[in-house]
């Protein structure tokens, strides 16, 4: 049985499809409004507009040498931001353990978390391209500004997490914790498999998260100006008990 709400999905999807990307990018910004004015933490609307974007950006799109070497340079930033924000959490790391083990008064336990995320703040985390590959009908500031906002599911495109107490078999360093398995995989799959990027010898996870599994489109991935990299140490202390 269809119901109502199937029903309006269906039609808002009907009429969705036919619009170009400049109507398309009207709407998704109407929505947005909409979606920041509600207390809901997810859109099915905007989130299917921003789909649809990223389809009618990337079925049309041209691999020029230009473009080529975006990708190239944006796929270099996220490996490299892997190695480092995994090199420092194991630095941070072998400090606090250091601390406990010199009989430090407040640590029961500490965490270290580690993240890569493409970051949004303002015009300047958006590059400015010298070719459109879509004849200046996308708005990519705006569009920046909202896919930033709204990928909550992937919020970081890496992230690490180590726990002092939850590694109680080996809380000397180890150093295979801090080993990506992900960078040892390529993952020059999907869009990122097109014969033109073939000269890429290399795709980390990252990329791949950024470029296939979000709703960045080539064109929005290859302008990202802003990696932001991260790592915290939690100090844990787990207070008075009475035994």
């Amino acid at each position: 049985m269809v119901t109502t709400e199937d029903k309006e999905r269906d039609e808002f999807v009907a009429k969705m499809e036919q619009l170009s990307l400049p109507e398309l990018e009207e709407l998704i910004k109407e929505q947005f409004i909409i979606f920041q004015k509600s207390c809901n933490r997810k859109d099915w609307k905007l989130d299917m507009c921003l789909c649809q974007r990223k389809y009618l950006i990337n079925s049309n799109f041209k691999f020029t040498p230009k473009v080529v070497s975006h990708i190239e340079r944006i796929n270099r930033i996220l490996t490299e931001s892997t190695a480092r924000v995994l090199e420092r959490s194991r630095l941070l790391y072998k400090q606090m353990v250091r601390l406990i083990q010199q009989g430090d008064n407040f640590l029961d336990d500490f965490n270290v978390d580690g993240s890569i995320s493409a970051s949004f703040n303002g015009e300047a985390s958006v590059l400015i391209l010298d070719e459109d590959e879509n004849y200046g009908q996308s708005d990519y500031i705006s569009m920046a500004e909202i896919l930033n906002y709204m990928l909550l599911d992937f919020e970081n495109l890496r992230a690490f997490y180590f726990s002092y107490d939850g590694n109680p078999e080996s809380r000397e360093i180890d150093e295979d914790r801090f080993k990506d398995d992900m960078l040892e995989l390529n993952w020059n799959i999907e869009i990122l498999s097109s014969p033109e990027l073939s000269s890429i010898n290399y795709f980390c996870y990252a990329s791949h998260i950024l470029f296939c599994d979000s709703e960045y489109s080539i064109s929005d991935a290859i302008r990202v100006n802003d990696i932001w990299n991260e790592v915290k140490v939690i100090h844990q202390n787990w207070g008075e008990k009475i035994v």
